[in-house]
């Protein structure tokens, strides 16, 4: 019995070192798995992600926003902005802030007493929409004396050599009234001569009067297109209300086989054409096409209805939501970005349902 044990645990060690040397040789015979690389080393010479790209480091800033207007289709989204960028900087930041305006936008000594507030409680930035460019010009120059207050100056000119401004913050006024003039091109096409009216603003004011001045140098081009006052526009701002409409009307009247083309450069102007054509025969209405300037609710319904074929509209939202946050980096030391200015959309009857123009549309708060 111990002869037969004996035999088993020998075949046994036997059976445990052949085992043993088959797992060594297998082993040895499967390559080794190729370690996973190492992530490599950054570059010294790539770039540093841009300023844009880092998260804003400000100071407990204090903001003054002085608008010539904050009521209406247009100043209130502007108003709405800028009151948007101001709670969101207030609750990351800290950042205080206001925006204010005279009770009506033409009333440039009111203006002139909030600037004076604003010399008084010394706040780090302000962004100022002008009532007037020569005499809110004139009044920056003589008491913003230094840099001790940057400003931005937004939708317009100031007429001013105070080194206070650091930037303006506008649309293209001239690509937009080209952009105009290609709408009109586009409003026309079935019509052989059009006798058009632009009813710019004033040519004191370059923002404002290169509203006209764009569309009017490509007319030139175009023998298709006749203005009815020459080389310059009808400056509105030197007439009455009641006056600008009487003229619209008389000039339409006394052209009545002629296909007129009305062109505005603001809201108000806008509301001028309309309602001048509103009061004439259906047949006059038939022969008259208006394309305006600036895009709300009110130019919005104009297009439905049929009164309006189109606008130019810059965006005010973002006219006041960014030249707040503007002012905010200026003072974080990034600068004021040259060529800065506030993206505009060209809506007509045309495009009012396309996906550009609702996403234009909802930055208003329209949608």
């Amino acid at each position: 019995m111990k002869k037969v044990l004996a035999i088993v645990l020998a075949l046994a060690m036997v059976m445990m070192m052949f085992v043993a040397c088959k797992k060594e040789e297998q082993k040895s015979s499967t390559p080794a798995p190729t370690p996973a690389p190492s992530e490599p080393a950054k570059s010294s010479t790539e770039p540093e992600p841009s300023k844009s790209e880092e998260a804003p480091k400000y100071d407990k800033y204090n903001i003054a926003c002085v608008y010539s207007e904050i009521t209406g289709d247009f100043w209130g989204v502007v108003y709405n902005g800028c009151v948007a960028a101001l709670d969101e900087l207030k609750a990351q930041y800290g950042i205080e802030g206001y925006c204010t305006a005279p009770a009506t936008a033409s009333d440039y000594t009111q203006q002139m007493d909030l600037l004076d507030q604003v010399l008084l409680k010394k706040p780090d930035g302000l962004v100022l929409c002008p009532s007037n460019a020569d005499s809110i010009g004139t009044y920056v120059t003589d008491k913003f004396t230094d840099d001790s207050i940057p400003i931005i100056v937004i939708d317009r000119s100031c007429n001013t050599t105070s080194p206070a401004v650091i930037g303006s913050y506008t649309s293209d006024a001239y690509a937009m009234s080209v952009g105009q003039f290609e709408m009109a091109q586009k409003a026309m096409a079935d019509v052989d001569k059009v006798l058009f009216i632009h009813l710019g603003i004033s040519k004191d004011n370059q923002q404002w009067a290169e509203r006209s001045y764009g569309f009017m140098d490509k007319a030139k081009e175009d023998p298709k297109f006749t203005s009815y006052t020459g080389d310059e526009p009808y400056w509105v701002s030197q007439v009455s209300q009641e006056i600008c409409i009487q003229y619209l009307q008389d000039t339409i009247n006394s052209h009545p086989d002629d296909n007129i083309l009305i062109l505005g450069t603001c809201n108000s102007y806008n509301n001028y054409a309309i309602t001048a054509v509103s009061e004439l025969s259906d047949a006059k209405k038939s022969k008259v096409t208006i394309i305006g300037w600036d895009f709300s609710a009110t130019e919005k319904g104009y297009m439905e209805s049929g009164d309006m074929y189109g606008a130019m509209g810059q965006n005010p939202y973002l006219m006041g939501y960014d030249s707040t946050y503007l002012m905010c980096d200026y003072l974080a030391g990034k600068g004021f970005p040259e060529g800065a200015s506030v993206p505009f959309q060209a809506v007509d009857i045309t495009n009012i349902d396309s996906d550009e123009v609702k996403a234009y549309m909802k930055t208003m708060g329209m949608l």
